[in-house]
């Protein structure tokens, strides 16, 4: 994608100042977007990016500063201010309404009536049509927009901001659930908005994304911004330095010798078409990366390993016993833990608090007595600070609400809730999903502690910088099946990375 840059300046927040009670979430932000540009804005969760998106859409008031648009200063005091100004906000639950059709999503809350008041479905099909500059969605306009693939999701919501004349469009985490053919797709579309002249505000935690599409980035840390410059004059490093204050070879920590006991043996492991006759063994202490595209049968084998899904043949060994089990009880009872990629939806419960949702699969550990089923307060809060403590779970007290924690201390304390049921296994099914990279290396560090106590850790990631700088030995996986076996080598991480690269592209030479 080509780099521009260097159009109009459409929006230019000036010296912007938002406080909160007892913290400032924006210092002097100084932020402007151009015509034709992606221009990228990064930070740590906390950093006050999202503050400043939230005043440019008009849901907070800035206490100090100015929002100039095309050259004039303008007041922005709620959403239709916003709208009128040409922005929109795509945020990662796209806001559709999945039984109404593309054509009704596109104009939703803007439906054309007659002159009798009607709202025909026809007319707005028609319009949609016509939308000019439209990105092209393979579906039948009249199809509800909930039956379609996430991609075609996106471009409904895309053509609704262009058919509000939109000239700034910010996208929030865009490819989180799209796969890797369509991630090209949104970038093809993306790149068609910056020829027609639109400006795209992209919000990620992928620095590759940012490597790959960005013309600009912006760095906020700390409520500040430490730098915006043009991506073409950027090393991943430095990128890196400006957002953590520490180097990219530090990113990763160091990792311990796995030890020579084999916890996990499988044998020929095989479920229909998604878990084909895969074979590993995994030693106490070593972090086994599982890489692959979208589909490969990565999260299949993770359910098969712990007793989600049954299995059709092959076997599953541990301490030299053959295991069969039929339900993740079965598998928690023989020390092998599983963290979902879906922590909101599986891992946790978000009104519970923090000790809560740490003892909430060892219930009976925490009994008054050993025969009642009556919980005892002090056997709770003991073994949730234990365990908080062992993952470094950041929060006021044991008594916070989870969901008001930030992604990455809610990851910990899924963590906490397996390492609570004696876990010996641990695997973790897309852990950094959602977190930026600060709290990212604060989990890397978590996870190689637990490696070094001996933890066996298989960890599944479509983020393969990740799996190359956290794993000792990495298995690639197509159509359900081991493809490769990469050794890490920690010497040149770059080589081995190359390897998987090319290892995780047989699928999309083939098609």
């Amino acid at each position: 994608m080509a780099a521009t840059g260097n159009g109009k300046v459409l929006l230019e927040a000036r010296g912007i100042v938002k406080d909160f009670p007892g913290q400032r979430a924006l210092d002097k932000v100084d932020f402007d977007v151009r015509r034709g540009e992606v221009h990228a804005l990064i930070g740590e969760n906390g950093a006050g990016k999202s503050t400043l998106i939230k005043i440019l859409a008009g849901a907070y008031r800035q206490d100090e500063g100015d929002i100039v648009m095309d050259g004039e200063k303008r007041d922005i005091s709620n959403s239709g201010d916003s709208q009128a100004l040409g922005l929109s906000f795509i945020h990662q639950d796209l806001n559709i309404v999945p039984h109404l059709s593309v054509a009704e999503n596109i104009f939703l809350g803007r439906y054309p009536r007659s002159n009798f008041g009607l709202v025909r479905l026809s007319k707005m099909v028609e319009m949609a049509k016509r939308i000019p500059e439209a990105i092209t969605i393979n579906a039948n306009f009249r199809a509800p927009v909930g039956s379609l693939p996430i991609i075609d999701q996106w471009k409904t919501v895309i053509n609704r901001a262009l058919a509000q004349n939109s000239r700034i469009i910010f996208m929030d985490e865009p490819t989180t659930s799209l796969t890797h053919t369509e991630v090209d797709e949104l970038f093809s579309s993306i790149a068609h908005l910056k020829e027609t002249g639109k400006a795209i505000v992209y919000v990620s935690h992928r620095m590759e994304e940012i490597f790959r599409i960005a013309d600009r980035v912006t760095v906020i840390k700390d409520a500040r911004n430490v730098g915006t410059v043009p991506v073409h004059d950027l090393d991943p490093g430095v990128l890196y330095h400006m957002m953590l204050g520490r180097e990219l070879k530090d990113v990763f920590p160091s990792k311990a010798r796995p030890t020579t006991d084999v916890c996990l043996e499988v044998k020929n492991l095989s479920r229909g078409r998604t878990v084909r006759n895969v074979s590993f063994c995994l030693h106490g202490g070593e972090i086994l990366g599982i890489a692959g595209l979208v589909g490969s049968g990565r999260t299949e084998l993770a359910r098969l390993l712990f007793g989600a899904d049954k299995k059709d043949e092959g076997d599953i060994i541990m301490g030299g016993e053959k295991m069969n089990f039929t339900s993740p009880a079965d598998a928690i009872r023989s020390g092998i833990a599983l963290v979902p990629e879906e922590r909101h939806a599986q891992g946790l419960v978000l009104p519970m608090d923090v000790q809560q949702n740490i003892t909430l699969a060892t219930l009976r550990r925490i009994r008054r007595w050993s025969r009642i089923p009556i919980l005892s307060n002090r056997k709770e809060r003991a073994i949730g600070q234990q365990f908080a403590s062992a993952t470094n779970v950041k929060a006021h007290d044991l008594k916070q609400q989870v969901n008001s924690l930030s992604g990455g201390n809610q990851q910990k304390v899924v963590l906490s809730k397996w390492l609570c049921t004696n876990a010996r296994i641990l695997i973790l099914d897309e852990p950094t999903k959602g977190i930026d990279i600060g709290a990212r290396f604060s989990l890397y560090s978590t996870i190689a502690e637990l490696a070094g106590r001996g933890v066996a850790v298989i960890l599944i990631s479509s983020d393969l910088r990740e799996v190359v700088g956290m794993a000792h030995r990495i298995l690639v996986l197509d159509q359900g099946a081991v493809t490769a076996e990469i050794p890490c080598d920690e010497t040149n991480q770059r080589a081995t990375l190359d390897r998987c690269i090319q290892a995780c592209k047989i699928r999309e030479s083939k098609d």
